[in-house]
């Protein structure tokens, strides 16, 4: 995959140790240029070292944003486009057979792409389980660096696993840097890994202070892990749970607000919730998706949004008329295909666009999603006014009508759809939100059997990498492959 990234990202990473394995025998931690707006932390700390003060702690944590968040890892538009792709989001015109195998659900174990987010994900997890276990360790870190450091730790394992699990269906569930467990363990049930996912939520909401650890909103704190135990809840179908995690943070108006639609990835604006800096001004996401920069033969900037998204003579697409996110957040990039534009910062000089001058952040985690998670749990709850006025909020910044005026009445099956529907425009490349939603609806066969050839259930995951198999003997591959 490293050859098709621009080289910016090549030159930026270089100096990283790339050799990664699933339960790996890290001893030391990998160091890699400072891609988060925080302190420089120490050198690189090997994993026996014990945590003898704050700093060294923080360093650690540290570590595992910045290997998290590298363009290689397990980043928005390395979710967006697999996913985009799998669903009918994105289309990609270059011919790549290992990245059209996703748009075609074609997808084989051996498949770098795949093997590429199951090998960075673990090895996070092992760095997060690195640190909890270092903190229960320490006999010197203060008990406000053991709360905040933990909550981090918690929250990002429990990221990790939610993306596994919604790629892989039933994955290992890693809780300890031991090898001697890790080695052969096997498959553990979804329901499962998302029990032990909302139980250190729940734990990490409780350990994390209301406000950032750094400038800037690129760290959790309570509502960044509050806002992922919203979605969790939501998976499972725990309606009253979901609604009540998505209040904690709506109701927290002084530092959380939406934004005008151009202005969702700037930093630190407040609608975001939880975000990545970037070391340049311009983020993967604009240089990929927007501008589509570098050689021309970078295959992953060949991304394009789909006839399906965007609607054709004979094809509706997926926006209602006068909807401004179409005119804000879509534009033609420089192959003359209408692209995503949320993100559209990138400096070049092969490029002149006026946005070219502001600083962009990844973005992870927003407000919007929390009106439609509280939006749908209340419409599941029978509680139908509250979750128009939720809907609404989102459509009025949009520019559409509101639903409290034009069906007031509306039923809970078509308030439901209504809902997805806001998810579909709202979200969309962000972060694999729509497959996601199709599948955990069971729309998916039936939605996207009419656009993909020969799609069945079995499309519905990932494959597990055929590397996994070899190395764990006690893993099982899914159906299909």
């Amino acid at each position: 995959m490293k050859k098709l990234i621009n080289t910016i990202y090549i030159n930026r990473l270089r100096g990283c140790i790339k050799s990664l394995l699933l339960i790996p025998l890290l001893m030391l931690t990998i160091s890699c240029e400072k891609l988060l707006e925080v302190d420089t932390p120490p050198a690189s700390l090997l994993k026996t070292q014990v945590f003898t003060d704050d700093a060294t702690a923080q360093a650690a944590v540290r570590g595992i944003y910045n290997f998290l968040m590298s363009p290689y890892s397990i980043t928005g538009f390395q979710t967006a486009w697999r996913t985009g792709l799998s669903a009918d989001e994105l289309n990609c015109t270059y011919t790549e057979p290992s990245i059209s195998a996703f748009q075609e659900n074609h997808l084989v174990a051996e498949n770098s792409y795949v093997s590429e987010f199951w090998t960075y994900a673990y090895t996070n997890i092992y760095r997060a389980n690195d640190v909890i276990e270092s903190i229960a360790a320490s006999g010197t870190l203060s008990e406000t660096a053991k709360a905040q450091f933990r909550g981090e730790a918690l929250f990002l394992r429990s990221f990790l696993h939610f993306y596994l699990v919604n790629f892989f269906g039933d994955v290992p569930l890693v809780t300890t840097t031991d090898y001697l467990v890790n080695a052969k363990i096997s498959r553990t049930p979804v329901d499962e890994v998302y029990q032990k996912v909302e139980a250190d939520l729940e734990e990490s909401v409780s350990l994390l202070p209301a406000a950032y650890p750094t400038s800037g909103r690129y760290r959790a704190n309570k509502a960044v892990a509050s806002a992922l135990l919203a979605r969790v809840y939501l998976y499972q179908g725990k309606w009253s749970d979901a609604e009540t995690s998505a209040t904690s943070v709506l109701s927290n108006t002084t530092d959380y607000a939406l934004v005008a639609l151009p202005d969702i990835t700037l930093p630190g604006n407040k609608e975001a919730i939880w975000q990545s800096s970037n070391y340049y001004n311009f983020t993967i996401e604009s240089q990929l998706f927007y501008y589509a920069s570098g050689t021309l033969g970078t295959a992953l900037g060949y991304m394009v949004l789909s006839d399906d998204f965007l609607g054709t003579a004979t094809l509706p697409g997926a926006f209602e008329n006068g909807d401004a996110r179409k005119t804000t957040w879509l534009k033609l990039n420089r192959r003359g295909n209408l692209a995503p534009y949320k993100y559209r910062s990138f400096s070049s000089s092969s490029t002149s666009n006026p946005d070219d001058s502001r600083q962009e952040n990844s973005t992870v985690l927003r407000l919007a999603e929390q009106y439609l998670i509280r939006a749908e749990a209340r419409a599941q709850q029978n509680k139908l006014d509250l979750a128009i006025a939720d809907v609404d909020v989102i459509r009025a910044r949009a520019g559409l009508p509101l639903i409290a005026n034009t069906n007031p009445g509306i039923s809970k099956t078509a308030l439901l759809d209504a809902i997805m529907q806001e998810r579909r425009v709202e979200l969309f490349t962000e972060w694999g939100h729509r497959w996601f939603d199709l599948k955990r609806t069971g729309k998916a066969v039936a939605v996207l059997s009419s656009i993909k050839p020969g799609f069945t259930s079995d499309d519905l995951l990932y494959p597990i990498p055929e590397s996994e198999l070899n190395k764990n003997p006690f893993l099982e591959q899914n159906p299909g492959y």
